[in-house]
C-alpha cells in the first residue's frame, strides 16, 4: 500500500480525493480509517514518473513520512535490490 500523509497533501495543495470506505489495522493493533484515497497520484523520483495509487491518513508527526511507497510501486518501479 502507498500511503501519503494528509500533512503533505496540505503542504503541496493536494485537497481533492476520494473517501474511503475501509479501514486500516496499524502495527500497533488499533484500526484507523483514511481520510481518503487518491487514484492517479504522479510522484517523480529519480528523474522517472510514476502514477500511484495512495491511501491519505493523518498521523501524528507533522514531516515524519511525508509518503510511503508500498510493494505496489516495487512492482511498477521493477525494483530490485541486490
Amino acid at each position: 500500500m502507498n500511503v501519503i500523509s494528509l500533512w503533505t497533501c496540505n503542504t503541496l495543495g493536494i485537497q481533492e480525493w476520494e473517501p474511503c470506505l475501509f479501514w486500516l489495522q496499524m502495527t500497533d493493533t488499533s484500526s484507523v480509517r483514511p481520510t481518503g484515497l487518491i487514484r492517479d497520484l504522479e510522484v517523480t523520483i529519480g528523474g522517472h514518473t510514476f502514477r500511484i495509487l495512495a491511501v491519505v491518513l493523518q498521523l501524528n508527526a507533522q514531516g515524519a513520512c511525508p509518503l510511503l511507497l508500498g510493494r505496489p510501486w516495487l512492482k511498477m518501479a521493477h525494483f530490485k535490490q541486490n
